[in-house]
């Protein structure tokens, strides 16, 4: 009866006319003629939706000041030199804070939505930065840390999911590949503050002023996220049909209601949300039942361990480590070297991930896999002959260095493709919980990094690089071997690739619960600016 009900219900947003068998979503799209910010509703949603794609610059920010922070000789000072161990237990103070705010995301965002737990972040986010501006002692600064770290994974978590969910279709890839590239942004900011702190003499605001200067983008994230809109996805799953309507047409139909694409995501969305409740598949076991499930859970767990040991944590966290080990101690020459890193970075990310549905999911990966493995050998051989040369040699350097700046290339083409893949191949039902198992796995990966990288750096310096060769050369094999294309497809049409004939999604949703029905298919809109 209640099934009856809901169907009835979405029956209401439909015209007499509507019938979408054997239509796609590309089907029903239309083709921009112009670009996106010259049409208004898409230019506001993008821009409403930046709440979520500035995540990543917190992240960046915190990762660059840690690797500056390591250059001044105020921070070294007030915090008694520390190394090894010590130094591990300082950078994972956002692990800890993250890897402890797991047990309460994802049920918030299953509860509250996608936009509240934005809020709630990043003003936890807010918060952390000022203690850390203010520590006074080792276990303030590693407190702060935890907090921030907290704040931060909430935020992470949640960004994507609404990102994916409210993104104009057409633009879903590169909206939801653009939290990646933010990271570098922060990273330049944290390097340009710390460069210009540095020139303080002999005073902590020397890195003070960095760590509260964490607290600006959250801030500006919180006010974004006041008119930011839900997920109409989230919305239809808890019967708030009337409000996720209401989202397609404005954001996506641009005010029209007979838009067919408002439409025709309308009903596909409640087709397929509706085929996932009946089969009760919010359940954390659903991810053990079929092999289809099973293939996206190994997904969820293996990009984000891969993406944190990869190598790139040296060059995230430790690149004062990386550089001292070539010879290079000056701490000038070490935040210019930071700081032109960060502006490659950023170049080099949102190039990439503005191509995202050109270059397409599994392309991305491979292709980025092996540029990172073939300049990480030749970073390895180099810097093994930098030392066996007593550094007298400054083109081994030079040349390590700029392996290190291709390696960062490389690792920005794979990047984008992270949040994007993991989040459209998993349904909407366990789509908070992949979420949360992204970050989850992430992080522990992190947690080897900060412990083991400084460790190993100090032991067995380069030595320490051919493990990150023949960890980048398996995972290409993994990649290659288990990694379907998605690009192209709707988010509710993503799981015929994984469940096949099996698959109740997208159009398959909708003639399962006996929608219309036509013979061909209408003619492509088009949204042409000079006609608005």
């Amino acid at each position: 009866m209640e099934d009856t009900t809901r169907n009835e219900k979405l029956r209401e947003y439909l015209r007499p006319e509507d019938s979408f068998e054997g239509l796609v979503l590309a089907d029903v799209t239309p083709k921009m003629d112009t670009m996106w910010w010259n049409v208004p509703h898409i230019r506001k949603l993008n821009l409403l939706l930046s709440c979520a794609m500035l995540t990543q610059v917190t992240s960046g920010f915190d990762g660059s000041m840690l690797n500056g922070l390591q250059s001044l000789p105020t921070w070294r000072d007030f915090f008694g030199h520390p190394q090894g161990q010590r130094l591990g237990v300082m950078s994972n103070g956002i692990t800890w804070g993250t890897l402890a705010s797991m047990p309460f995301v994802a049920p918030a965002c299953e509860r509250y939505g996608r936009r509240k737990p934005i809020f709630v972040g990043t003003v936890l986010v807010v918060i952390g930065a000022a203690l850390q501006g203010a520590s006074q002692n080792y276990a303030m600064f590693v407190i702060s840390r935890f907090v921030l770290g907290f704040g931060l994974a909430t935020v992470q978590t949640t960004s994507p999911l609404l990102l994916a969910e409210c993104a104009y279709p057409s633009q879903r890839g590169k909206v939801t590949s653009f939290i990646e590239p933010a990271w570098p942004v922060g990273s330049f900011f944290a390097a340009v503050i710390i460069y210009g702190t540095f020139k303080i003499p002999d005073t902590t605001w020397s890195w003070r002023i960095p760590s509260l200067l964490q607290a600006v983008i959250p801030t500006i994230q919180f006010v974004v996220a006041i008119w930011a809109p839900e997920s109409p996805r989230w919305l239809i799953s808890k019967d708030r049909h009337d409000e996720a309507f209401e989202f397609f047409v404005k954001y996506h139909g641009g005010g029209d209601r007979n838009s067919q694409l408002a439409r025709f995501e309308m009903a596909e969305v409640s087709a397929t949300l509706e085929a996932e409740r009946t089969q009760k598949q919010s359940r954390w076991g659903q991810f053990l039942q079929t092999p289809g499930m099973r293939h996206r859970l190994f997904i969820c767990v293996f990009v984000p361990v891969m993406m944190q040991i990869s190598g790139n944590a040296l060059l995230s966290y430790y690149l004062s480590i990386v550089l001292n080990n070539l010879g290079i101690t000056n701490s000038n020459t070490q935040l210019i070297i930071n700081m032109c890193s960060t502006i490659w970075s950023i170049i080099t990310a949102y190039g990439f991930a503005s191509q995202v549905d050109r270059i397409g999911r599994r392309a991305g990966f491979i292709f980025g896999l092996i540029g990172m493995l073939i300049t990480y050998v030749i970073w390895t051989i180099l810097s093994a002959l930098n030392q066996q040369r007593n550094f007298k040699q400054t083109g081994l350097a030079g040349g390590t260095i700029a392996m290190m700046y291709l390696y960062s290339g490389f690792y920005h083409l794979t990047a984008p493709f992270a949040p994007t893949y993991t989040t459209e191949v998993v349904p909407f039902s366990l789509r908070s919980k992949a979420a949360m198992l992204y970050q989850l796995c992430g992080n522990l990966a992190g947690v080897f990094n900060n412990f083991v990288n400084p460790i190993a750096m100090k032991a067995i310096t380069w030595k320490y690089y051919i493990v990150y060769c023949c960890v980048i050369a398996v995972e290409i094999v993994i990649v290659y071997f288990t990694f379907p294309e998605t690009g192209g497809k709707g988010l509710e049409e993503i799981a015929e690739i994984f469940d096949g004939a099996d698959a109740i999604a997208g159009a398959t949703a909708i003639e399962h619960i006996g929608m219309h029905k036509i013979d061909s298919k209408p003619e492509v809109a088009h949204i042409d600016e000079s006609k608005r």
